[in-house]
């Protein structure tokens, strides 16, 4: 797997039709919107990374978030439940060397130590993707066919955003 940039002004776009989609405008390359691709329903998925926060730590991995730790720690969440429809045109594979394009930094240690914290993470992602890819496709499934779950108030609503994402253009 890798790690892709989305472009924002899509996903402000599909925002406007589902306030479940996250958003990302943290302003000028102070935060940049990281995330994996799955292949879900003949459609690429984008599944957002978030950095691990107070309240991760207590949380267990389930079919609509899986929690990116190790025996060193908890790095980071990938929040599926928030995945959304995108095609390859609004993606950018993320190389470390352009990372500044995305992020500012105050010195080139802070720089590595975030580059090797992504690599840490895509390694533990790597190793799990298959369980990954099952907990994404069965909450699509879930979304879809219970979507007055308690699970499924907490999604995304995929399929509006698959209609939606169709008829989007730059």
């Amino acid at each position: 797997m890798d790690w892709y940039i989305i472009d924002k002004d899509y996903v402000k776009y599909l925002h406007n039709y589902d306030n479940r989609v996250e958003n990302i405008d943290y302003g000028e390359k102070t935060k940049p919107y990281i995330g994996i691709i799955l292949k879900i329903n003949d459609f690429n998925y984008y599944v957002p990374v978030s950095s691990a926060k107070p309240k991760h730590r207590n949380w267990k991995n389930s079919v609509d978030l899986f929690k990116i730790e190790d025996n060193s720690g908890l790095f980071g969440v990938l929040n599926i439940n928030n995945m959304i429809p995108v095609s390859d045109e609004y993606l950018t594979k993320l190389k470390y060397s352009e990372i500044e394009k995305y992020r500012s930094f105050n010195s080139e240690s802070e720089k590595i130590n975030y580059i090797r914290l992504l690599t840490k993470e895509l390694n533990i992602v790597d190793s799990n993707e298959d369980l990954i890819l099952k907990n994404a496709n069965k909450l699509y499934e879930i979304k879809n066919n219970f979507p007055e779950s308690k699970i499924s108030m907490r999604c995304c609503n995929f399929k509006l955003l698959e209609n939606e994402s169709k008829k989007y253009k730059k």
